[in-house]
């Protein structure tokens, strides 16, 4: 079919970095990435052009309250699904301005980072690491740092016969972090306050759902003992690309959820508009299909808040409970002491003590391989042989160890294995197969001179 298929497959790249070939065919992609810019200034232009038409929705329905709470209460009852803001107790255009001032208080934020089940490696398992970063303002004390970790295997929980993914290790580390929490706040002195990052809202798409309960009703045990406290405890998103807001004001104007004449614009495009540096938006209840499952005092609730400048908007999600949302008091404390946090990372404002959990959660790659050599002398030093390697794993491992020949610089570069730890298994695995160490893929069909004997 092709005349000379060599050419018009194979060489049709001449695209090159330094003499070596591009691995992404940009040639291709350029009238594509062409056809992407002027798509996108298309679709900016419609966006802007709608999000005017939303503000103006926005400043009709602003204090029709009553209507709006019923108009997505049926609208819920008919399609359970439905994930938009509820009007709560304030104008949906209120702008509200910063408190003065912050009293005494805690700070302890949470973060947690995870390693997740390899199924090509040596040994199968999972590990949560939550950080926890405490700071007293006004106190006068030193900020402090502390993690916690959890192993997750096929046994560490005999009621769970459920395929340890990486969902399910999120769904434990997201319980994990509240539970911390939950304990911590109970040695300490209110005002209290405890963020995470990201939402309070607890989803995952489980394969068991009977799994799935179990950790949620522990997650509620944490948020109604963090309740009891008195804890005011709040999640943030960084830059939201939610439209929930903008869903309601879509419902009021079409009364079905299946018409979206607000189409592209999402809630922070509205906000960038609305709110002054400092300010927060009105509270609105979350409404999804999950809210029946935050009864009374623990139904999930948010606002926005620009931690931004005037010529850079910087604006956040915040949710928070019920038992902080009905309390003006508790909803400016928490307003103030975000925007302190967010103003001491400068020029990219994000609350401090949630860097510094995010800092003391992380695993880093030596962490993960000394933890990997813990278990693999435990198992075996008990006689319990390791998984073999998977084909797939190796040969990833392998193109990451080869050597190159620089033949411009007449000097060997080095791509230096990433993974020390697997040294001595690929050692055996060239004393096993020698023919395949001999011929290591080189262009030329002889053994590849920039593989070292001794690695």
């Amino acid at each position: 079919m092709f005349a000379k298929p060599a050419d018009s497959l194979y060489n049709a790249n001449k695209c090159s970095i330094n003499g070596d070939p591009m691995p992404i065919n940009y040639l291709n992609l350029q009238p594509q990435i062409s056809q992407l810019g002027s798509s996108a200034t298309e679709r900016l232009q419609q966006v802007n052009t709608r999000k005017e038409q939303c503000l103006v929705v926005l400043h009709q329905f602003a204090n029709k309250l009553p209507d709006l709470q019923k108009l997505v209460e049926e609208q819920s009852r008919q399609n359970k699904s439905l994930r938009c803001a509820k009007p709560f107790s304030e104008a949906l255009n209120a702008h509200v301005a910063c408190p003065a001032e912050v009293p005494p208080c805690v700070i302890l934020a949470a973060d947690g980072s995870q390693i997740t089940p390899d199924p090509h490696g040596a040994v199968f398992y999972g590990l949560i690491n939550v950080g926890v970063f405490r700071m007293s303002l006004g106190k006068g004390e030193a900020p402090q740092t502390n993690t916690w970790s959890d192993l997750v295997y096929e046994d560490s929980d005999p009621e769970n016969t459920e395929y340890i993914s990486e969902d399910l290790i999120s769904l434990k580390r997201d319980v994990f972090e509240r539970e911390i929490m939950a304990t911590l706040v109970k040695q300490e002195t209110a005002p209290i306050l405890t963020f995470t990052d990201g939402p309070l809202e607890l989803y995952h798409e489980p394969r068991n759902e009977q799994v799935f309960r179990k950790h949620f009703d522990q997650y509620i045990s944490a948020l109604q003992e963090l309740a009891l406290q008195e804890t005011l405890t709040a999640g943030y998103i960084d830059r939201p690309r939610a439209a929930l807001l903008v869903t309601l004001l879509e419902l009021a104007v079409t009364s079905t959820p299946k018409e979206h004449p607000f189409a592209g614009v999402s809630d922070l495009d509205l906000m960038k508009d609305l709110l002054a540096p400092g300010e927060r938006s009105a509270l609105f209840t979350l409404q999804s299909s999950s809210s029946d499952k935050y009864p009374e005092k623990l139904a999930l609730h948010f606002f926005y808040l620009n931690v931004g400048s005037a010529t850079h908007p910087a604006i956040a999600r915040v949710e928070i409970p019920l038992w902080v949302a009905g309390s003006t008091a508790k909803v400016d404390l928490i307003q103030r002491v975000l925007l302190d946090q967010a103003a001491q990372s400068g020029a990219h404002p994000y609350p401090y003590a949630l860097t510094r959990a995010h800092e003391t959660a992380v695993v880093k790659l030596d962490e993960h391989e000394y933890l990997d050599d813990l278990i693999q002398k435990e198992l075996l030093a008990r006689g319990v042989p390791l998984a073999e390697l998977s084909e797939k794993l190796i040969n990833k491992l392998v193109g990451k160890r080869t050597r190159y020949w620089d033949e411009h610089n007449s000097h060997r570069q080095i791509i230096t294995f990433q993974h020390s730890r697997l040294r001595g298994w690929l050692q055996a695995q060239r004393a096993d197969h020698p023919s395949f160490w001999a011929n290591a893929a080189h262009p030329a069909g002889r053994a590849h001179p920039g593989i070292r004997p001794d690695l």
